[in-house]
Parts: C-alpha cells; structure tokens; sequence
C-alpha cells in the first residue's frame, strides 16, 4: 500500500509540474501581448486622425478666402476640435489597453501553485486584478468607440465645410 501511494503521489507531481510550468508560459506569452498592445495600437487610429487633420489644414489653406470670418470658419473650428480630440483618444487608448494587459499578467503572478489538484487556484489578490483588468478593458473599449466617433462627426463637419465652399464659389 506504501508502494502505491507513492507511485500515486509520483504521478501527482508530475501534473503539479505539468501544470505550472503550463501557467509560466501563459504568463510569458502575456508578456509578449503588453508588448504588441504598446506599439501597434498606437499607430492606426492616430494615423487615421492625424491624416485628417492634415487634409483639413491643406484645405483651409487653399480656401482660406472663402472660410476665414465667415460660418465655414465655425464648421472649420468644430471639425479641428474632434479630430484633436480623437488623437488625443487614440493616444489614450493603447496606454489603458497596456494597463489592462499587465492586470492580467500580474493577475496570473497571483495565482497561487498547489501540489493538489486544483495545481493552480486563483487568489483574493489575482480575482481583483483581473476584475481592475476587465474594468480597464471596457473603459479602453469605450475610448475607441468614442475616437472613432468624434472621428466620424469631425468628417462630417468638414464636408459641411466643403459644401459651404463649394455654395460660396458657385455664387456671384
């Protein structure tokens, strides 16, 4: 019966040891996912924003007659301000989802490794951080789809800009 118990508690250990070396790796691969979050979602939405404010200074430089002291200055303004506040978002954005990446990772550090099954349980400490993850994630979420929309009510503006002038050079 000794014998046997052993052999049992042999075998138990290997899946202890199977099973933490198994939450290593998932706490090494988060690692790499903070490390995606910091650089590539930078770049897309503030691109998008940047490009536009771009487009709107060039085409109020090259019908700066037309707008300047005029309501076309006042769509000018407006479409300025959002797309301002949309960089400003996305800039925002990638920081909070970094934030969120490393609740999760330090959630993971948490957790606690046992030599019983379950070999590895969540702890008081690893619960909250993965919930102020969670809560990052839909505060992050929240963001984008606000930048994205002051993105989209910012190319509004500057189409009623466009007609505007496009009314203002038809008429004599």
């Amino acid at each position: 019966m000794d014998e046997e118990r052993r052999q049992q508690l042999d075998w138990l250990r290997g899946d202890a040891h199977i099973a933490h070396e198994a939450h290593r790796k998932s706490m090494s691969e988060h690692v790499g996912i903070v490390g995606s979050f910091s650089t590539a979602a930078m770049r897309s939405p503030g691109i998008a924003a940047a490009g536009a404010i771009a487009a709107l200074l060039g085409f109020f430089s090259a019908n700066y007659r037309a707008i300047a002291g005029s309501t076309g200055q006042e769509f000018f303004n407006q479409s300025l301000l959002l797309f301002g506040a949309s960089v400003v978002l996305t800039v925002l954005a990638p920081g909070l989802a970094y934030f969120s990446q490393l609740s999760f990772l330090w959630s993971l550090a948490k957790e606690v490794l046992h030599w019983e099954r379950p070999f590895v349980r969540p702890s008081r400490t690893s619960k909250l951080l993965n919930l102020v993850g969670i809560m990052i994630q839909l505060s992050t979420i929240g963001i984008v789809v606000t930048s994205i929309a002051l993105l989209l009510l910012g190319g509004w503006q500057f189409l009623l800009l466009a007609h505007f002038v496009s009314e203002k050079n038809i008429l004599p």
